[in-house]
């Protein structure tokens, strides 16, 4: 087998009317994205290296390149970037899910780049990847490719035989240590789920050109996300800071007059700059709470207030509350120094 044979067997795998979504593992340097590449220019479609390839993918980045091709091919290139397990509940790679499901009638090979195959989802790993591509080592001239295909058994929680296969490694290395490339080749083979095996060239010697273009805009897409990260941490610093003003000199200057009086909500959102939702927000009060009910509770928490004989909350008088908790020879003392409490 070659990368020929690869090739057209995917396209005719598209012809009738069926997708492929392809997880590409390995370790950094391996040459995942140099096979996707190569797989795609032999594919014959129309292509370049900036309508067919998300580098580090952002946003809708991913849903956005994919909605524009029709029988033809994607190459995610940084996965991890979107698609890791940790990322799990991200309207991104919920989307991406949605669209290896539904968008079957649009035909396309997506290639998604990640070291590891358990970064990966469950539901991807399980349900809407049917293929995988190990490249399990990489030369100075070629890289081996094994092609591995998820079995048909949907009941199965271990689809990809990788149980018998990890079983198989654990015991080549109590007998011979670490596995080198021809143990690795050799047990991989003998997997479930392999289906075929082959070298290719190193694309850099027989294109250098689209290499070349490949890491100038893989760099490119670098400088971008670490400029918005930048940005992002910028416009999080500046909102800390106003708001962090906003409390010192309300808290300072006192300008509602804290402590004196009964303050709205409304009146201390206006003095942070805040909307009174977002201010329940973050108290986490429940839906409907009233203000007098907030009123009520804090003045039981805090003992502001006590009940009059009607049941009634009423503000307590804490210099007479103070003067009953004394001893009589303190009471004393506070009438002949009353007047430094005023």
């Amino acid at each position: 087998m070659t990368v020929f044979h690869f090739v057209k067997l995917f396209k005719e795998r598209l012809k009738n009317d069926r997708d492929a979504w392809i997880g590409v593992t390995g370790a950094t340097g391996t040459g995942k994205s140099l096979f996707a590449i190569m797989s795609m220019i032999l594919f014959g479609r129309p292509m370049t290296m900036e309508r067919n390839i998300a580098y580090i993918p952002k946003g809708n980045e991913i849903m956005d390149k994919f909605d524009k091709l029709n029988f033809n091919c994607l190459l995610i290139d940084e996965a991890a970037a979107e698609m890791r397990a940790v990322n799990w509940q991200s309207k991104s790679q919920q989307g991406v899910n949605v669209k290896a499901m539904t968008d079957r009638f649009k035909n396309n090979m997506v290639f998604l780049n990640m070291p590891s195959f358990k970064e990966f989802t469950k539901s991807m790993r399980q349900g809407n990847l049917q293929f995988r591509i190990l490249i399990p080592y990489r030369t100075k001239h070629y890289a081996r490719v094994i092609v591995q295909k998820k079995s048909s058994n949907w009941r199965s929680d271990d689809p990809w035989g990788d149980d018998i296969t990890t079983k198989r490694f654990e015991q080549a290395e109590k007998k011979n240590g670490d596995a080198d490339n021809d143990t690795v080749l050799k047990i991989e083979r003998r997997s479930p789920s392999t289906v075929m095996d082959f070298i290719i060239p190193n694309l850099a010697i027989i294109l250098p050109d689209i290499v070349e273009e490949y890491e100038y805009r893989k760099r490119l897409s670098r400088e971008d996300t670490d400029e918005g990260d930048e940005k992002k941490k910028d416009v999080f610093k500046d909102k800390f800071e106003t708001l962090f003003e906003k409390v010192s000199k309300l808290l300072w200057y006192n300008p509602i007059g804290l402590g004196q009086r009964k303050i709205t909500k409304t009146e201390l959102c206006e003095q942070l700059g805040v909307s009174t939702n977002m201010f329940n927000k973050f108290l986490k009060l429940p839906p409907g709470t009233t203000n007098e009910q907030i009123v009520n509770d804090k003045q039981k928490q805090f003992g502001t207030h006590v009940k009059n004989e009607k049941g009634k909350l009423v503000k307590k008088n804490p210099v007479e509350d103070y003067v009953v908790k004394q001893q009589p020879d303190e009471l004393n003392i506070l009438g002949k120094n009353r007047q430094k409490f005023y």
